[in-house]
């Protein structure tokens, strides 16, 4: 028999304590299955139903966290697996079979026990089956001390770079949103992150093959799109990696950092456009013509002015993205009801109902709508906001992206040093993010997973007063 390496010695003795850790935490949870619905009631709502208690609506609040972290999986989606699962599910199943075989377990507590480990099992499996492993993490890595690299030392080549890696991080990230469950994500490419990177990929195409042969390239062409980039770079773009959870540096992740990539990277591309415009003419004459900047742009006043050209831009996006939700019928592909009241039958997910379920909701309810929190929560769990929603929503991504464009786009374009801080900020809130994902996926994801899966094993034993159990929050 050949000896086990460092590696998987280091493997075996972890998965071994992780396992027994989990049994532990099980023996411990054990007794609150055989607690009725009623021992949770929250003996603070007086009267109120439990549906409507304050403890079901924080349970409601967490399930829908849950989905969205991927938490919630069945154990159909295990079967792309990789091989080395395979060792991991046999280590797990071992230990559950230990554990029983002690008889301080009841018969219903052992086929409890089975079940959740199950579940648990499923939860690790799926971080493997994502990409969680140091192949992926080394080359996450590896290539933010590249990109950091390029920049330092060869700014006029970063735009090279951004456009090699987005020809292959954006269309391996459209794969896995293609295949994404329980709802195809592929309508997310129509959101105006993605729709900026796009043009931005199809005009940098467009210059290397006009250079390669020789063709001539409009300067007015030129001027244009270096002016649209310019406000939405440093406006909109720079603003999102701040404002928005999911930018953030997740090494192993390819969709997470493919979307800090779509973010990031055009600002840092605008950062050398603007600053180092110089040494990119000397490197590539017959490709780049900055010679606009040297005359002075203007950034406000005129239809030829920067914040215009931008705002045009952008509208343009605006109406096309309208267009589709309304009258395109975006609006109702994720809905889980029909218009008469019938089961529905959801394939696609939109950016719109995804930014709505992971919070906006809450916010356009309560303070615009009037609706009451279960009321939000029922709309978040169906997808079935109306089409009042989507204005409001519309509106309020109009005003936040015409602030951005007007306020961070001019300063970055008049100051260096607000521009740096700008990226810098970028990059250490998105490591932060990085640094508390990963904090979750260590301390408390089992245990999540765990206190979900006896919520639902008490909705199972109780008659479905799943509401009974405790927030997981």
């Amino acid at each position: 028999m050949v000896p086990p390496s460092a590696w998987q010695q280091w493997t075996l003795d972890l998965s071994n304590q992780l396992g027994l850790n989990l049994v532990i935490l099980l023996a411990s949870a054990l007794p609150c299955i055989n607690m009725s619905s009623e021992q949770f009631t929250d003996p603070s709502t007086d009267g109120v139903p439990a549906a409507e208690s304050e403890e079901a609506l924080d349970l409601r609040t967490s399930m829908l966290q849950t989905r969205d972290w991927n938490l919630d999986v069945d154990s159909d989606e295990l079967e792309e697996t990789p091989a080395t699962a395979t060792d991991f599910r046999q280590k797990f199943q071992t230990l559950v079979r230990r554990a029983v075989e002690h008889q301080t377990f009841k018969k219903g507590e052992v086929e409890t026990v089975r079940r959740i480990i199950d579940h648990i099992e499923v939860v690790s499996l799926k971080r493997s089956a994502e990409g969680f492993n140091k192949v992926n993490f080394s080359i996450g890595v590896l290539n933010c001390f590249f990109i950091c690299w390029i920049l330092g030392a060869y700014p006029e080549h970063i735009w090279l770079v951004y456009l090699i890696e987005s020809f292959y991080m954006i269309p391996r990230k459209f794969y896995n949103m293609w295949r994404a469950k329980p709802l195809n994500q592929a309508l997310y490419y129509l959101d105006f992150c993605w729709f900026t990177n796009f043009i931005t990929m199809a005009t940098l195409t467009y210059i290397v093959i006009s250079g390669i042969f020789g063709l001539e390239l409009n300067a007015g062409f030129r001027e244009v799109m270096f002016k649209c980039a310019m406000g939405v770079f440093c406006g909109v773009l720079a603003c999102a990696n701040i404002a928005l959870p999911f930018v953030a540096c997740l090494f192993h992740d390819v969709n997470t950092m493919t979307g800090l990539f779509i973010h990031l990277m055009p600002p840092v591309v605008m950062y050398t456009f603007v600053w180092h415009h110089d040494k990119i003419v000397e490197a590539w004459p017959s490709l780049f013509d900055f010679s606009y900047l040297e005359y002075g742009l203007t950034y406000f006043g005129g239809a030829d002015s920067i914040a215009s050209c931008s705002t045009a831009f952008y509208f343009t996006w605006w109406v096309i993205y309208v267009c589709f939700m309304l009258v395109g019928g975006g609006i109702d592909l994720p809905k889980k009801f029909n218009a008469d009241g019938s089961p529905a039958q959801p394939k696609y997910d939109t950016v719109f109902h995804s930014t709505m379920r992971d919070g906006a909701c809450i916010a356009i309810g309560k303070f615009i709508r009037g609706r009451s929190r279960a009321e939000n929560l029922t709309l978040m769990e169906t997808n079935m906001f109306d089409k009042i929603d989507f204005c409001v929503y519309m509106i309020l991504h109009m005003i936040a992206a015409l602030g951005a464009i007007y306020v961070s786009g001019f300063l970055c374009f008049k100051s260096i040093i607000f521009f740096r801080l700008m990226l810098g900020a970028s990059i250490v809130i998105a490591v932060v993010r990085g640094a508390n994902r990963y904090t979750y996926y260590t301390t408390k994801m089992y245990s999540r997973a765990l206190r979900k899966e006896f919520a639902e094993q008490l909705a199972q034993s109780d008659g479905g007063a799943k509401e009974g159990y405790t927030r997981l929050t």
